[in-house]
């Protein structure tokens, strides 16, 4: 059996799903898998996706597997809240959510993408006035990186990476600080886009009230991207993130799944 958690109880999951309104949404789904059963969600997931691709408004979905192990992430389109909602309430879908190895974890939420101007694009984002950026935080970083699987650390998936990847972060935006966030993804968005090795990024904002920010950048490689990591003007526009702010740190690839997806 599967449990659903929340990354904001502002804006968890099943209320999400209840949103009005006829716009697309992404669902981004990050599953921490029991020890040594990747493989078993992975087959489930294969077969409620094939379920899910039969449904009204289903547009994609693309499955990425944690380098390292442990966590496997969904990130899959749909024509709006409503659509994904009848699907995941429907019988066939719900008949296969026991069927997912115990322990198994889902930590889904429903986004949309950000125009960030020179970085992504997206919906407009109705930016507030400049000063939003904030002064810089009086440390390095104003952020606090949490590993979502312990048993699997940063560290150790940087290690196990060879060649590009996707990184997934998950940011959890303090109360009324969300464009600030979005003004500090901007400053450190220009930056990476002048170094080697950098890809694409595209940031995503969750729906509703959520506080939820979800950024996914491809890189060449690992090392490209531990490059910034001590770059003074890197760590200048990371100063500008709001205090308080937490993200959940993945780096994945994208997956092949048979009938499903390719990677």
């Amino acid at each position: 059996m599967i449990t659903l958690n929340d990354f904001d109880t502002r804006a968890p999951f099943m209320a999400q799903l209840n949103e009005s309104g006829d716009e697309p949404v992404t669902i981004v789904n990050t599953i921490v898998t029991p020890p040594g059963l990747e493989d078993d969600v992975i087959e489930v997931w294969r077969l409620d996706s094939e379920v899910m691709k039969t449904k009204a408004g289903n547009i994609s979905q693309q499955l990425y597997r944690g380098e390292a192990g442990r966590i496997v992430t969904n990130v899959a389109d749909w024509q709006s809240a409503k659509d994904l909602q009848n699907a995941f309430m429907s019988p066939e879908f719900q008949a296969l959510l026991p069927t997912y190895p115990d322990g198994s974890a889902a930590y889904p939420h429903l986004v949309r993408p950000v125009e960030v101007p020179g970085v992504c694009l997206g919906a407009p984002w109705e930016q507030e006035p400049a000063s939003a950026a904030g002064e810089p935080a009086a440390g390095p970083s104003a952020i606090e990186y949490v590993d979502l699987c312990p048993d699997v650390p940063l560290a150790e998936q940087f290690q196990a990476t060879n060649g590009a990847f996707t990184l997934l972060d998950i940011f959890v935006v303090p109360d009324g600080t969300v464009d600030q966030a979005i003004h500090a993804y901007q400053k450190t968005g220009a930056y990476m886009k002048g170094r080697n090795g950098f890809i694409q990024a595209q940031l995503y904002r969750g729906i509703g009230s959520s506080n939820v920010l979800v950024n996914l950048a491809v890189w060449e490689t690992v090392r490209a991207l531990q490059d910034t990591f001590f770059d003074l003007e890197f760590l200048d526009a990371l100063a500008h993130y709001p205090a308080g702010i937490r993200c959940f740190r993945q780096v994945l690839r994208r997956a092949a799944v048979p009938n499903v997806c390719v990677d």
